[in-house]
């Protein structure tokens, strides 16, 4: 879980200096969370002047203890990505380098790349550093509206709204935000074939996903009705795609999340110690074959955090998110000889009756001023209306954390997961060969273990 309320290393702006400059630079870092995402990644700090530059890197080891399914090939949910070519990796997941200023008290601007070897650097294409955020935000020129245009990270779930900064489980998104939120986008002018009601993408179709980034205009601005109470709204037009990835673009993205916050007191800044409930939607209407589909996503969730690297300090999150439309289900297994294009590609189901839910809840706590134990539970259920295709993911994770300051810290977290198969009946008679794959490969599914530091510059 993400971490919140005023650091007892840090009273102040002032004090907290570089760390707390970089803290926002980087998309609200690990006290933001929910605190207020808008102002904080919208609007410099005025003491940065025009350009203010950060950095930070996540130097990860991760190995899953899995197995390979009936047909002696390992499932791609045993592959260490991005590259899934083993069940254990060591690498610089993620580096990010950015600039961010205030260029007069009307504008402010943000602009970050990702260097790091992950699914947002790595598609179809192969790796390749990618821009990030690239955006300008426009205060006091509508009076109760500040404008933001680029490419934009879009109003939605809270885990997305928080950059990877905010997470304590670091290596591993979320199941239900990985899948359902964090789309890796086809190219849209191919022809691709159909099966079991959906459309299969082979993997060099795929680009690799966008970090919840659209290019796009949003209106947003935050406003306190009194001196406890915070109201905070964002609503963003942009376009559907991969950003700087050709093919890719496929109509327009809706968003949109209303949130209010309860501050308690104590904390400044990304550090306030707060209440915040928040509901969000997405929607969009992407084209595959030549024929629109729908794309809705809902959620909505509440967070709480008091305190942050002080004995005591707690945070907590419940968050509950449902898909409509079209869904995404990854490949079973990576491309090789003898396997099915089914079995190896990814399949595109574009039904408007399609459907998909999931939620989160998360929790963590400083037992010493430096020393954080946090633990995760999140559950996935993937098309519920198609019963041979229905899959349900589940992941409990458990983490120890270490903070050396509010941005650096080396952590360890073990995941157990698990991959369900509610209807095999619908797949093939007891025995088929169909059937005897899919559920040796929801059985070979083996726990993760990471080990990572956030390094921040």
């Amino acid at each position: 879980m993400s971490h919140s309320g005023k650091s007892a290393q840090c009273p102040s702006w002032a004090r907290c200096g570089a760390g707390a400059a970089l803290l926002s630079a980087v998309l609200a870092g690990p006290g933001a969370h929910a605190a207020n995402w808008f102002e904080l990644q919208g609007v410099s700090n005025p003491a940065w002047g025009k350009a203010h530059v950060s950095a930070w890197v996540e130097p990860a080891y991760t190995r899953i203890d899995g197995a390979a399914a009936a047909n002696h090939h390992v499932p791609t949910s045993n592959l260490v990505g991005p590259e899934f070519a083993g069940a254990q990796a060591l690498a610089v997941q993620r580096a990010r380098l950015s600039v961010r200023g205030r260029l007069d008290r009307h504008v402010d601007y943000f602009l970050s790349g990702e260097f790091g070897d992950n699914a947002f650097t790595r598609g179809g294409t192969g790796y390749a550093p990618r821009l990030y955020d690239g955006n300008v935000m426009l205060s006091h020129v509508i009076p109760g509206v500040r404008l933001e245009a680029g490419l934009i990270r879009a109003p939605g779930p809270e885990d997305a709204m928080s950059g990877y900064m905010g997470y304590a489980f670091f290596a591993q998104l979320p199941t239900v935000i990985g899948q359902l939120m964090q789309p890796s986008f086809y190219a849209r002018s191919q022809h691709y074939a159909q099966a079991g009601g959906g459309y299969l993408v082979p993997a060099a179709a795929m680009s690799s996903n966008n970090g919840f980034h659209y290019p796009g205009v949003e209106a947003t601005n935050w406003y306190a009705p009194r001196p406890n109470l915070e109201l905070s709204y964002a609503v963003m037009l942009g376009a559907y795609g991969k950003a700087f990835a050709a093919d890719t673009g496929n109509g327009p993205v809706a968003a949109a999340r209303l949130q209010a916050s309860w501050l308690l007191g104590g904390g400044k800044g990304p550090y306030r110690n707060d209440l915040t409930a928040f509901v969000w939607r997405q929607q969009a209407r992407p084209t595959i074959n030549g024929a629109s589909s729908s794309l809705q996503r809902d959620g909505a969730g509440v967070a709480l955090r008091r305190g942050f690297m002080q004995p005591g300090a707690t945070s907590l999150k419940i968050e509950y998110m449902e898909g409509r439309g079209t869904i995404v289900a990854p490949p079973p297994f990576q491309p090789a000889p003898g396997l099915l294009p089914a079995q190896q590609d990814s399949t595109v189901y574009a039904a408007s009756s399609n459907q998909a839910r999931g939620y989160d809840v998360s929790a963590g706590v400083f037992v010493t001023r430096r020393v954080e134990l946090d633990a995760r539970y999140d559950a996935y259920d993937r098309l519920p209306n198609l019963a041979a295709a229905e899959r349900t993911f589940s992941n409990l994770g458990f983490g120890a954390q270490y903070h050396f300051t509010p941005l650096t810290r080396v952590a360890v977290d073990y995941f157990v997961r698990r991959i369900g198969i509610p209807n095999p009946g619908a797949i093939g008679a007891p025995g088929s060969p169909a059937r005897n794959l899919a559920s040796s490969a929801a059985a070979a599914t083996g726990n993760e273990l990471s080990v990572y530091a956030v390094i921040a510059f």
